[in-house]
């Protein structure tokens, strides 16, 4: 099982090869809206905002596939149970 810094890693190299073929990290980073540190961050799989990770994606035209394949997902948990949520009603006696 892939861990999350593991798939960090995975995604920081997927986009700097990504960028790396059409433009510069500066101008890549100008059109993300970051930071060129944050850029660099990005690339070496340290965690970034969400935001930041999705406009980069975007950006190189990768957000479909990454919407596609949380969709699958998606479809594939239709059938586990969705959480249930504790109402006001619902409280526990508080008898320690």
């Amino acid at each position: 099982m892939q861990t999350v810094d593991d798939f960090h890693a995975t995604l920081g190299e997927l986009i700097k090869r990504q960028r790396a073929l059409t433009m510069p990290q500066r101008d890549f980073a100008l059109r993300v809206g970051c930071s060129q540190r944050t850029l660099t961050r990005l690339e070496q799989g340290q965690p970034v905002n969400s935001e930041t990770l999705f406009n980069a994606l975007a950006v190189l035209g990768l957000l479909d596939d990454f919407i596609a394949l949380a969709d699958n997902k998606l479809r594939a948990a239709k059938h586990l149970p969705e959480r249930k949520r504790q109402t006001d009603s619902e409280t526990f006696d508080n008898d320690f």
